[in-house]
């Protein structure tokens, strides 16, 4: 399968189409519901799923939320990403962040951010986010962390 898979569709779903692949890959031997959060309820978050056919094996969740680094300038914060393994280095990721970006912009989003998995820095250096502020261990997982900051506009370009 290539980054152009044809058979892929990449566009918001529902909810529930994203929570079975957070807790295959983030939440893995928890309770399912340690993968709904009060913020997948809000009418401003929206939810995006790379589909092969109707199975999701790429996920991401948008809403709202100011960059702390930079007030004032309109940005969402993303969460939840994720790619079932057998599906990752195709691309999935990257095309899930391009159709965010494209959703952003269409919103009047200028900035996409999230505390990014230090295991997934180079996931996003790769699509040239800027690894910003000191890391620290999220309290959920136990797991290091950083802020990961991009222009809309430099996803699209």
């Amino acid at each position: 399968m290539s980054e152009r898979d044809p058979s892929l569709s990449v566009r918001q779903v529902a909810v529930d189409v994203v929570r079975p692949v957070r807790h295959a890959v983030l939440r893995p031997g928890k309770a399912e519901s340690t993968v709904h959060t009060p913020l997948d309820d809000s009418p401003a978050t929206w939810h995006v799923a790379a589909l092969a056919g109707d199975d999701a094996v790429g996920v991401v969740t948008v809403f709202p939320e100011p960059y702390p680094g930079r007030p004032g300038i309109p940005a969402l914060r993303f969460r939840w990403m994720a790619v079932l393994p057998d599906w990752r280095g195709h691309g999935i990721g990257k095309q899930l962040m391009r159709r965010v970006a494209e959703i952003a912009r269409d919103d009047g989003a200028t900035l996409l951010w999230a505390h990014g998995r230090d295991t997934a820095q180079g996931f996003y250096e790769g699509l040239d986010f800027r690894v910003e502020g000191r890391g620290f261990i999220d309290p959920e997982t136990g797991l290091g962390h950083h802020h990961v900051v991009i222009e809309v506009a430099s996803l699209l370009g």
